[in-house]
């Protein structure tokens, strides 16, 4: 197509090109007036075509979606870190510990350091390291806090340094606000926010985040372990794909049993994606178990 636009462009030049000569010729020797006239009418049509193709061979911002799997991918990955950030704030908590939260100090090599006077925690991985889950971590996450993170109002702000999960780089910042315990679903309730953040996937694509959640960790009981219940919306863009818009229209669901068996991706509920042209695909989760299946 690129190039039978080319050859097409380029023989509507040359006829121009010979029509303006000869329009140039005529102006000279004739009616300056009449022949300059013509020669205007003859060059618009260059400069219209001209914009048009620059128009449609320039760079496409492409009109397709971002794929259902990349954003499932996504989403679970971002669990993850937000799981690990709570695991990592609960360990020398005595009293009042959410059990079980996955424990994430399995990861040969790992570093936490905790500085109370400027409420700060670090957690180093270092050149990298797979937890007993085979989830490979690398690089620092830094957790910044208000209080302790089991009262209502204390808030977490968590920054990355070299940080990767699954080969998945993370840059920027996430925000968690706990908003107090539900005694009817016997949940604890945080919200999160995360502005320009940035995820880098295997390929190199770079998707940047913008996202706000209600997020209810659903306590274990005898008979089934944590479950964590997701509403909210944001939006994904990238250079490869179209702008996609997201919103969760029932709860996402990630289950404890599947998140100890290393599959970050949810397993219930369902999400809405809509392109900036409007277009709009629904994602059902529905998994047999524990399995890893695309997403309807």
């Amino acid at each position: 197509m690129f190039f039978t636009s080319l050859t097409i462009y380029s023989v509507l030049l040359f006829d121009y090109k010979q029509t303006i000569i000869d329009l140039s010729r005529r102006i000279q020797m004739g009616n300056p007036k009449l022949y300059l006239v013509k020669w205007l009418v003859a060059i618009f049509p260059f400069f219209l075509f001209s914009c048009i193709s620059a128009e449609q061979e320039g760079p496409n911002s492409t009109s397709a979606m971002i794929p259902t799997m990349e954003v499932s991918e996504m989403m679970g990955l971002i669990e993850e870190v937000d799981l690990l950030v709570l695991s990592a704030m609960q360990q020398d908590l005595t009293q009042q510990k959410i059990m079980p939260l996955l424990d994430e100090s399995s990861c040969p090599g790992t570093r936490i350091s905790r500085d109370e006077k400027n409420k700060r925690i670090t957690v180093d991985y270092g050149e990298g390291c797979v937890s007993n889950r085979g989830l490979e971590k690398k690089g620092i996450l830094t957790i910044s806090y208000t209080a302790n993170f089991l009262h209502k109002g204390s808030q977490l702000t968590i920054g990355f340094e070299n940080f990767s999960l699954n080969g998945k780089q993370m840059e920027g910042q996430r925000k968690l606000e706990n908003k107090g315990y539900q005694t009817e679903s016997r949940s604890l309730r945080f919200a999160s926010e995360a502005i320009n953040f940035q995820l880098t996937n295997s390929n190199r694509q770079k998707f940047t985040i913008n996202q706000s959640y209600i997020r209810d960790l659903q306590l274990s009981t005898e008979y089934a372990g944590f479950r964590i219940y997701l509403s909210g919306s944001g939006t994904l863009s990238t250079d490869d794909y179209s702008k996609t818009s997201f919103e969760i229209v029932k709860s996402i669901v990630f289950l404890q049993e599947c998140m100890e068996s290393g599959v970050p991706a949810p397993s219930e509920g369902s999400m809405q994606l809509i392109s900036d042209k409007n277009e709009k695909i629904l994602i059902n989760y529905d998994r047999d178990g524990c399995l890893l299946n695309h997403p309807e």
